[in-house]
């Protein structure tokens, strides 16, 4: 069964992570925008590219948290369009009230776009709530004549109304609570078997069979650098690409921050900038990760360097002339001199016209990145 993984991001990591591993040992196949075989669509946002990979699957699975998430950017969906339902509170006396709630399409988030989706598609949906999230909602309704009411732990009372909003739909309404991760994981198991048992059509890939292999890289750059490289050297394989945000998180507390992954994963592969300025200072880093790796207790983490920078490789594949003039020591100073600030959206438009052939013959670092991308990809599972 294919399944679309629906959540914020980045404060549910390591939720999605521990999605990715239970669903696809039970032989399902996981849709979620980390991965670098995402059904992406050229010239659309990537908002619009998630509304069209739910059409292909049978399931969406929800996570709700804390955070009310980013409102809907694509162009699919007219903003203007709106959604009505009530919600019952209780006024300044302690009576009960009813207040219609309506929304646009411009103030939903894309999770809860990626819902109503869902649901107009008439797609089995799952959704699990933080217990959390669930009390302060209740505590809402109770102070829901107060117009300056604002959540504690919640982002917004505009993750309440999604909540209630999901509440209302005729099918797949019940909202599932879990409290840590642990509870979710076991809820979760149960869920996902007893939709099993009701026969519903499942797609069992292939390469479910070979290793899963998580890519920890300092930050969102890297993390679509590296899905640009896999895509363009066609590897097939189960990854998942988490950012860090920050190479102190890793370098520094290598055992706490990667042995959780490595417990998980078949491989953990990091990679990191060297930032050094000189073949003499590169070959010191590969030496210092070597210690790195001989204090860590798992066997399957490797580590791997960005010589000097993440940038470096951007450039192998789109410029020849300016990797070789500055010897491969592309540094992000260098990089914004040509081609501006290194941002999202600038990274973007360059990796659009990024040559893997040329940046592979160029780098030797990246080749050896890559080279072990495509081993570990078809390795058997441990």
């Amino acid at each position: 069964m294919k399944i679309f993984l629906s959540s914020t991001a980045y404060d549910l990591l390591d939720f999605r992570a521990k999605i990715v591993e239970v669903l696809s040992k039970n032989g399902h196949e996981v849709i979620f925008h980390e991965s670098p075989t995402f059904p992406a669509k050229i010239d659309l946002h990537s908002h619009d590219q998630c509304l069209l990979a739910i059409e292909d699957c049978q399931m969406v699975l929800c996570i709700i948290d804390k955070r009310y998430g980013g409102k809907y950017s694509g162009d699919l969906l007219k903003k203007d369009k709106s959604f009505k339902f009530s919600i019952s509170g209780f006024d300044a006396k302690g009576d009960r009230l009813k207040e219609e709630i309506e929304v646009t399409i411009d103030k939903m988030s894309i999770t809860w776009c990626e819902l109503e989706r869902a649901y107009s598609l008439n797609k089995n949906v799952i959704t699990f709530c933080r217990q959390r999230t669930l009390d302060e909602k209740e505590t809402r309704r109770h102070n829901q004549y107060l117009k300056t009411f604002k959540p504690a732990y919640a982002e917004k009372n505009g993750l309440f109304d999604l909540i209630d909003w999901i509440t209302k739909q005729r099918r797949n309404n019940w909202i599932v609570p879990y409290s840590t991760i642990v509870d979710f994981e076991e809820k979760l198991k149960v869920y996902i078997d007893e939709y099993d048992k009701l026969k519903l059509k499942t797609t069992v890939s292939k390469k479910y069979t070979k290793n899963r292999i998580c890519i920890i890289v300092e930050g969102e750059i890297d993390r679509i650098v590296v899905q640009t490289l896999i895509r363009k050297s066609k590897i097939q394989g189960d990854f998942v690409i988490i950012p860090s945000y920050g190479k102190y998180r890793i370098v520094q507390n290598a055992n706490d921050y990667i042995k959780p992954f490595a417990e998980t994963f078949d491989q953990v592969i990091v990679l990191v900038d060297t930032d050094a300025k000189n073949a003499e200072q590169f070959e010191t880093f590969k030496k210092n990760s070597q210690i790195l790796l001989g204090n860590l207790i798992k066997p399957n983490v490797h580590f791997y360097g960005a010589n000097p920078e993440i940038e470096s490789w951007i450039i192998a594949g789109i410029n020849e002339d300016l990797y070789r003039r500055y010897e491969g020591y592309i540094t992000k100073e260098i990089f914004k001199e040509f081609y501006g600030s290194p941002t999202i959206d600038n990274v973007r438009a360059c990796l659009r016209k990024f040559n893997i052939v040329q940046a592979l013959q160029l780098s030797d670092d990246m080749q050896l990145f890559v080279s072990f991308l495509r081993d570990v990809a078809f390795m058997e599972r441990r």
